[in-house]
Order: C-alpha cells, then sequence, then structure tokens
C-alpha cells in the first residue's frame, strides 16, 4: 500500500479548477538528492533490457543522487545543464529508462511507470489455444500505446502553479482537478522541489484530469472549523493553528486520497540504491474506481522520498484489467468469460472494442458477432 510516511499536508490552495496540496518533509534530508538532468527534451526511442523498445515524448529526465561511502553527494546543480530546444521533429536513441552515470542514477520521471503499464502481460500465454491468433502466440501484444496531456495544455494549470509561494520545507504537491487526484509528486528535499516546481506543467496528465478542468471550473469551498473562538492571547492562536493544520492533513489523507492511499498495489522494484528502493507500482485496477500508476522510491523505514503519479482513465483501466483477468485465466476464454461473469461472445466483443481484437483469430471474432446478434 502507499503511504504518505515521512509527509504532511499543508492547506490547500486554489485558483480555477485546481485545488494544489502543498506536502511539507517532517524532517530534513541530507543524503539523497534528486535534480534535472541535462537530457534535452523531444522523442526518444528507448532500449528495454528485453529487446524491445519504448518510443515516447521525454520532457526531461531527472538524476538521483545519494550517500554512498567515498563518494559524497556533489553540490547542488553539479550536474545540471541548460536545456536545450524541443525537437519535435527529430527522434533520439536513448540506451536505457534508467541508467547509472558517474553522478548517480538517471532516469526518465514517470516512464517508469508507463512503460510498466504497457508491458503489463505483454508476453505471449504458454498454451496455444485454438482461438488465439498466431502472432499473438509468437511474439505477444506485439505493441501497445497509451496516451496523456501535457500539463501545458491544462487551462488553468500554469496560473495555478505560478500564483501562490512555496512552503518553507515544502517537497512536494499534490494536484486536484475537480476534486479528483490528477497527480502526486514528491521529491527528497525544499532544494530539490523548487527546481522541478514547474517540471509539473511538462509531465503527462491523464485524459479525464483536461475534462475536468474544463467542467469544473469552480471546486467547492472547504471551510476550516474554527479553533480560535477562546483564543486570549498570541500563543492561543498558534496553538489553534496547529490544531487546524493537523485536522487538515488528517482530513486530505482519509477523505481526499481514499482512491490513492491504503489501497492494494502491483509494485515492481526498477532499482535499490544504497539501502533505497525505487519501485513502480499500480493500483489494483478495480474498475469500480479510479486507479493510477506510479513510481516511488522509499526507505527501508518506509519513508516516502520521491512520488510522481498518473492518473489513469476508465478507458485505460478496462485495458489492463481485461488484459490482467486475462492472463489470469491463461487466455483461456471459456474459463475467463466465467470468472467475468459474461459469456464467450461478450468476452470477444469485449476484447476486439479493448483494441485488443488482433489477438484473437477472425474466425473466433465473426463467431462471437454473429452470436451476438442473434440474441
Amino acid at each position: 500500500m502507499l503511504k504518505l510516511n515521512g509527509l504532511t499536508p499543508a492547506p490547500a490552495q486554489v485558483r480555477g479548477a485546481f485545488r494544489l496540496v502543498p506536502l511539507l518533509r517532517d524532517r530534513p534530508c541530507d543524503d539523497v538528492r534528486l535534480t534535472p538532468h541535462s537530457m534535452d527534451p523531444g522523442f526518444k526511442v528507448v532500449a528495454l533490457p528485453d529487446r524491445t523498445v519504448y518510443t515516447a515524448f521525454v520532457p526531461h529526465a531527472l538524476l538521483l543522487e545519494w550517500d554512498r561511502p567515498g563518494a559524497p553527494l556533489m553540490a547542488l546543480g553539479g550536474q545540471v545543464g541548460r536545456p536545450g530546444r524541443s525537437d519535435w521533429c527529430g527522434v533520439e536513441m536513448v540506451q536505457k529508462m534508467r541508467k547509472r552515470e558517474q553522478g548517480g542514477l538517471r532516469f526518465l520521471p514517470l516512464h517508469l511507470a508507463l512503460e510498466g503499464l504497457l508491458a503489463l502481460h505483454f508476453a505471449p500465454p504458454r498454451t496455444a489455444w485454438k482461438e488465439l491468433s498466431r502472432d499473438f502466440l509468437k511474439v505477444g501484444l506485439g505493441s501497445r500505446s497509451e496516451s496523456g496531456i501535457p500539463g501545458t495544455l491544462l487551462p488553468g494549470f500554469e496560473d495555478a502553479l505560478k500564483t501562490f509561494e512555496l512552503h518553507d520545507g515544502q517537497v512536494g504537491m499534490l494536484v486536484f482537478v475537480g476534486e479528483q487526484l490528477a497527480s502526486a509528486f514528491v521529491v527528497p528535499s525544499a532544494q530539490d522541489y523548487r527546481r522541478l516546481h514547474r517540471s509539473l506543467l511538462e509531465d503527462l496528465y491523464g485524459e479525464l484530469v483536461l475534462r475536468y478542468a474544463a467542467l469544473y471550473p469552480d471546486p467547492p469551498l472547504l471551510k476550516a472549523t474554527p479553533r480560535f473562538e477562546h483564543a486570549r492571547s498570541l500563543a492561543d492562536l498558534r496553538e489553534g493553528l496547529t490544531v487546524l493544520r493537523r485536522e487538515w492533513a488528517a482530513f486530505v489523507q482519509v477523505n481526499m486520497l481514499t482512491d490513492l492511499l491504503e489501497r492494494p498495489l502491483t509494485t515492481e522494484k526498477v532499482y535499490e540504491p544504497g539501502q533505497l528502493r525505487l519501485e513502480r507500482f499500480v493500483t489494483d485496477l478495480d474498475p469500480a474506481q479510479v486507479n493510477h500508476i506510479g513510481e516511488r522510491l522509499v526507505r527501508p523505514d518506509g519513508e516516502l522520498l520521491y512520488l510522481k503519479t498518473f492518473q489513469l482513465s476508465a478507458a485505460q483501466t478496462r485495458r489492463a484489467y481485461l488484459l490482467q483477468q486475462l492472463a489470469q485465466y491463461e487466455w483461456h476464454l471459456g474459463n475467463a468469460a466465467a470468472g467475468l461473469g459474461v459469456s464467450v461472445p461478450e468476452l470477444v466483443d469485449r476484447v476486439t472494442r479493448a483494441g485488443f481484437g488482433y489477438l484473437l483469430t477472425q474466425a473466433v471474432r465473426e463467431t462471437a458477432a454473429k452470436a451476438l446478434r442473434q440474441k
């Protein structure tokens, strides 16, 4: 499960459809640093360990440094170069999505999680069922694609980010749009966050987030419960403010993050920097809930040092959930249909509408379509 260990939500800032919740770190982090990498933005073709490739527009990369014996952390910004101009026409080859460098670990933020989603149950099934296409049995899914919306296209987002001052000690931000969590972003230190605050505009967001921004321009007002009615001194006011902030932090975690926190996660280790653990994850893909993918860096005691999430659309959830269920039943259509509570023709129709019809033979698709027409 995902928890905001070591972090405290600060009072929200609201502008237009956006409710921004700053995250403050409970204790300073001096042994881990996350800074912008000098990689130029543009389209990248990333070679993966299994010899497949991942193609995407990559706006920026990050460099993770951690305290290692005999290798002290470099001065802040020591590995940062001036970003080049975005080249939308050329395509650059990147050796790996994550790569050890002299200064630390270079990786592509959020793309670790997206690549994990695209690779979900990508391999061909172990049993050559006659209903499955020959190409699927030979090479697996073949190719998959998912899309997102850059933050620069979300109306009002840039204004919201530049309207409010950053808190002292702020290391992250929860971005709510139309009262739905669009993304969560956390870095190790306040210095890192100040350098990466504007990178939120370059990140990808789910398609629903754009709809929320357009349809719900005025989120409801959340009124804080008064705690100052009996205040008689400055100390009383400070105490009341402390109580108010503590209640707000609890409200955020209990009421506003129900679709992310305390959800079952499927996690995969990506890298182990020293005693830390860099993972990517996906929530339980419950079609009745909003689901997220993401990546996180945690200490052995559970303190969350880095987090970046992406809200899946309902269609993206359906596709991932369908692949998950089919893989669970090893692509036996009869067993999978029974497990989902539908008929085989209905399952074939669902697979086709999800864009995976090419995984089945044409005869199976035609038979299913005919059976559904006759109902």
